[in-house]
């Protein structure tokens, strides 16, 4: 198996501040998402030290950084628009946990899996079968505030709990991709 990149190391390499982060993946195109995000961030950076890492694009990622500016927090929220193969990877592991946005694809949430962080993501169906809510990391009801507050303060303030998370995380992964593998030749022998 690989040797994945501690936060600390990934956060030197991608010019980050070795802070506890959170790493938010867009795209931030749904405006109650960014508003539950920054609200949820805020809630958390006026309790703990924190940096908060937004990679992807879309229309409501300045107004999210606007929020945390408003209130004082805006030198802890770092946007980062090209993050392709190794960028992204590097900033997934600098993550101590990643927020998905509520658009996110599936394929995304198994990356980020794969990569061994633990998930804090909107508790929608595809998303709770693979996540598990306290297996691979914490699902929240979309519009609670204080659910996504509370995932994000118990992940980055318990080590031991983030850890445990993002070894199960690793492994949801690669079942999940054995999964559909051995379903995709399945259907290839019946077709032939």
């Amino acid at each position: 198996a690989q040797r994945l990149l501690t936060p600390m190391d990934a956060r030197s390499l991608v010019g980050l501040d070795d802070l506890p982060t959170i790493v938010a993946v867009g795209p931030f195109d749904d405006r109650a998402h960014a508003q539950q995000l920054a609200a949820a961030f805020i809630a958390v950076r006026q309790r703990c030290k924190a940096q908060l890492v937004l990679v992807g694009t879309g229309v409501q990622r300045t107004n999210l950084m606007q929020s945390a500016s408003a209130t004082g927090f805006g030198s802890d929220v770092h946007a980062v628009e090209d993050s392709c193969g190794d960028r992204w990877s590097n900033l997934v592991a600098a993550a101590d946990l990643v927020v998905l946005s509520s658009s996110a694809a599936a394929s995304t949430l198994l990356d980020v899996l794969a990569a061994g962080r633990p998930v804090v993501a909107p508790a929608d169906p595809d998303t709770v079968q693979l996540v598990v809510s306290g297996i691979a990391g914490l699902v929240y009801r979309p519009g609670d505030v204080s659910g996504m507050e509370g995932a994000l303060l118990r992940l980055l303030t318990t080590a031991v709990l983030r850890r445990g998370m993002g070894g199960r995380a690793r492994q949801v992964a690669r079942r999940h991709r054995l999964e559909l593998s051995m379903r995709n030749q399945c259907d290839e022998g019946k077709r032939k």
